[in-house]
């Protein structure tokens, strides 16, 4: 089987059901949420329309010189071009999109997120989001906040175990919280192998890969309040949304997926769920990219 690595990160997942669930239509305007290594962004480009717009987001500075690069021929037909990057978070996606088509008497047509770590955070080595490199205990997608290093070495162990079992799904959540606040009192956490070393000196060697991928995971979610930030999100681009307009969301957590779950069935005044459950990745796909497996796709459509 493929190695989880970081040239996993680069190859998007369930692409062909992105584009089908999108559905896209000439002239219409449509949002990639999470542009990355910019393969959906791709997709979405070789079978949209010369009068269609794609607006593609991301706050990671490398992600976007990528994609400037990657799409040169696109961006340098100027005003003509049909993709805008935009160097924000997605979070920021209702504000831009209000601006640059809301307000001009538009609407979207279909927004996409994949909320998976991209290629360029996961190649971030200094930013400490994987365990198999030595760095910092930092895992902030944006230079502001707390660290990781910050809510091991302050949150009390109920918040811990809450945030391991809620944010990564460890079945030893509350064994690794109590082996945190023990080990903190000798030593406050600073590194990624200090967090790797506590692993191996409480979980079993075969369960220590997953359980270090699910702990690292957790703490990533809390220190971004991804899921806050989900649920917000989904919630101001509804609105946006033209009649018959789709938001396309993959998800890796069950967190994730019942944040966005959660805002489909609380909003069926104006969104149609089109999946009745998620869609996940192929068995030939996920033996090509063993990151589709935990893939779950969810799509909704603004209510005429």
């Amino acid at each position: 089987m493929a190695r989880l690595d970081a040239e996993t990160y680069h190859i998007p997942v369930m692409l062909q059901e992105c584009i089908s669930y999108l559905a896209m239509a000439p002239g219409g305007v449509y949002v990639d949420g999470t542009l990355g290594g910019g393969g959906h962004t791709a997709a979405m480009l070789a079978v949209a329309s010369e009068d269609s717009r794609i607006f593609a987001f991301d706050a990671d500075e490398k992600a976007i010189e990528h994609c400037q690069i990657r799409f040169a021929d696109e961006l340098l037909r100027g005003e003509t071009s049909r993709l805008a990057l935009v160097h924000a978070n997605f979070d920021t996606m209702a504000e831009v999109i209000d601006q640059r088509v809301v307000s001009q008497g538009g609407a979207v047509n279909g927004i996409l997120l994949d909320l998976g770590v991209s290629s360029f955070q996961f190649d971030h080595h200094h930013r400490g989001f994987s365990f198999r490199h030595m760095a910092p205990l930092d895992m902030r997608f944006m230079p502001e906040g707390e660290t990781a290093a910050d809510i091991l070495n302050t949150r009390t162990e109920p918040e811990l175990a809450k945030i391991i079992r809620d944010f990564g799904d460890e079945p030893q959540a509350w064994r690794l919280a109590k082996a945190i606040a023990q080990r903190r009192q000798l030593a406050r956490f600073a590194t990624t192998a200090d967090l790797r070393d506590l692993v191996i000196q409480q979980i079993p060697p075969h369960h220590q890969p997953k359980t270090m991928a699910r702990l690292f995971q957790a703490l990533r979610i809390a220190v971004n309040r991804e899921l806050e930030r989900l649920e917000s999100t989904l919630l101001s681009v509804i609105p946006l949304l033209a009649p018959g307009g789709r938001i396309v969301v993959m998800s890796y957590h069950s967190g994730e997926d019942r944040v966005v779950k959660n805002v489909f069935r609380g909003n069926t005044d104006t969104l149609n769920t089109i999946t009745k459950k998620a869609i996940e990745a192929t068995p030939e796909e996920v033996f090509e990219n063993p990151r589709a497996r935990s893939a779950r796709l969810r799509v909704a459509e603004r209510r005429a």
